[in-house]
């Protein structure tokens, strides 16, 4: 497939590697845009890049409030536009695996999912995440949120825990979410402490677990139902990790990302735009604004 030309949007970390993954074409010879500027100006450089007939392609967060995500996302279906949130981690050949394991009935009924998200970090070495655009929600929520909502569907309910430091930001936060369907998901995130950094997803057949770290998962791990939650603690020391990926590769729960967890995602938007699509049917506009709602009302707990 022939690749996007992408133009590129932001000066920090991200914006670098994705510069270094998909290039830079000058914006008025590029098909797509690919967003990495401040949180705040997400929101306009979203409106600007549709405006100007491009796809877009846009990190986390999309927008600053459920009310401009779903504007947004308004302007880019009006267009005809293929619109996406940058959440990469469905797209990883082990998560997508475990997906499609509660989505192709080899759990069986699936009853409950776990994910999470949390390193220690400060204001000295990452300020930004600190600042008053930044927060764990705003980092880090969408990635557990949005696995489930693609395993286990639409919400019925929800309910948020959020901790906040001495100048008011968000630093970590736990979402209990009940599902429409009757099963039920358990997300936290943090800046405070190292969580579990999975995806577990349990059945009434069979459970799968995604062994961390979940942002750039490559192993796979199927149980039978009830045989309890692995707690990785230790086990995320990069050496015990890579002495387990060695015996997942020998084992068959290797699921190899290729040597960048983002090179899979850029081929789903790719195979979007080429075919037309205005939006995913993995990151769907619905989910967007669902998970948006959600981290709204987390802000307000």
């Amino acid at each position: 497939m022939t690749p996007l030309r992408f133009a590129v949007i932001g000066r920090g970390r991200m914006a670098a590697a994705m510069r270094a993954l998909i290039g830079d074409a000058p914006l008025d010879h590029a098909e797509a845009v690919y967003i990495a500027s401040r949180n705040r100006d997400h929101a306009g450089d979203v409106r600007a890049s549709l405006a100007s007939g491009k796809a877009v392609l846009c990190e986390k967060p999309f927008a600053m409030s459920a009310a401009e995500t779903a504007d947004l996302l308004s302007q880019a279906q009006r267009s005809g536009l293929l619109c996406m949130e940058a959440v990469a981690t469905p797209f990883l050949p082990a998560v997508a695996a475990a997906l499609e394991a509660a989505h192709g009935g080899r759990l069986g009924t699936v009853r409950r999912l776990e994910a999470s998200f949390g390193y220690p970090v400060d204001a000295g070495s990452h300020p930004r995440l600190f600042d008053a655009d930044g927060g764990v929600l705003a980092d880090r929520a969408i990635y557990p949120l949005m696995l489930a909502l693609i395993a286990l569907g639409p919400i019925a309910d929800a309910e948020a825990e959020v901790e906040r430091d001495a100048d008011g930001v968000d630093i970590a936060a736990r979402f209990r979410v009940a599902h429409r369907g009757g099963a039920r998901s358990d997300l936290s995130v943090s800046f405070v402490e190292r969580l579990d950094n999975d995806l577990w997803i349990e059945g009434d057949a069979a459970a799968v677990d995604v062994a961390p770290p979940l942002l750039s998962a490559q192993r796979v791990r199927f149980t039978r139902p009830g045989a309890g939650r692995r707690r990785w603690g230790s086990r995320q020391h990069p050496l015990i990790r890579h002495l387990a990926d060695m015996g997942s590769r020998a084992t068959g729960g290797w699921y190899g990302h290729g040597g960048s967890p983002y090179v899979h995602e850029i081929a789903h938007f790719t195979a979007l735009f080429r075919d037309g699509a205005v939006e995913s049917p993995v990151i769907s506009h619905d989910r967007m604004l669902a998970a948006a709602r959600l981290i709204e009302e987390a802000r307000k707990a």
